[in-house]
């Protein structure tokens, strides 16, 4: 098999955890697999589950923007599709980090 297809597979199989979490931390559930995470300090828990949920999911079409990327686009283009996508990645991680905060009790 191609080494470009199974880059692109492993990117794909990489995203799955990514959105099935993205997904549950949407509906509110999982929320305690989020490092730091204590209830009694969350004031609006459904706010902190879609905000998380939603970069989760933002990270996880990344990821597979990546890997489609890897497979289909010219070697040429390859190593700047992957420096591009991982600064693209540093947004919402970057918005998680920083945006969690505005659901802590003060």
């Amino acid at each position: 098999m191609d080494e470009r297809i199974v880059g692109g597979l492993v990117c794909a199989v990489t995203a799955i955890p990514i959105f099935v979490l993205g997904l549950r931390y949407r509906a509110g559930r999982n929320l305690e697999t989020i490092a730091g995470y204590r209830p009694e300090m969350v004031r609006d828990k459904e706010g902190f589950g879609r905000f998380m949920g939603f970069w989760m999911l933002v990270i996880a079409a990344l990821v597979v923007g990546l890997g489609a990327g890897i497979a289909l686009l010219p070697e040429r283009h390859a190593h700047w599709l992957a420096l591009g996508m991982v600064a693209a990645i540093q947004v919402p991680v970057l918005r998680i980090v920083l945006g969690a905060s505005k659901f802590q009790r003060k």
